[in-house]
């Protein structure tokens, strides 16, 4: 099976993923520093999947696309930090996720912030 390396992905993003809700608000895991990825700044619209969302099943417009390799998978509403250490730095919540295995292709996450 076709696999998307860390090689192939240039830029590097900082994940903290959304592990449940708790008494008092939506809880996190610790960040995942410095992982793997290929980020775009561009906009499209996109369905909201993030359940806690008001606007969820609506589209949206996502400002930022994101493939990672399939060990990164992240549920929507989990925090996305890119272009750490640069003016264009930021931290968003994942609105929808995608994930791509098929054989003799190269699979991979796709994330819209």
């Amino acid at each position: 099976m076709a696999r998307l390396r860390a090689k192939h992905l240039p830029h590097r993003i900082d994940i903290t993923r959304l592990t449940g809700q708790g008494a008092e608000g939506q809880t996190w895991a610790a960040p995942d520093l410095a992982r793997p990825a290929y980020v775009e700044a561009k906009s499209r619209l996109v369905v909201d999947r993030r359940s806690s969302s008001p606007t969820v099943g609506q589209e949206v417009t996502s400002t930022a696309f994101v493939v990672l390799l399939l060990t990164d998978d992240v549920l929507p509403a989990s925090l996305v930090t890119v272009w750490k250490g640069t003016p264009r730095e930021h931290q968003a919540e994942v609105i929808d996720s995608a994930y791509f295995e098929y054989a003799g292709t190269p699979s991979h996450v796709e994330l819209y912030l």
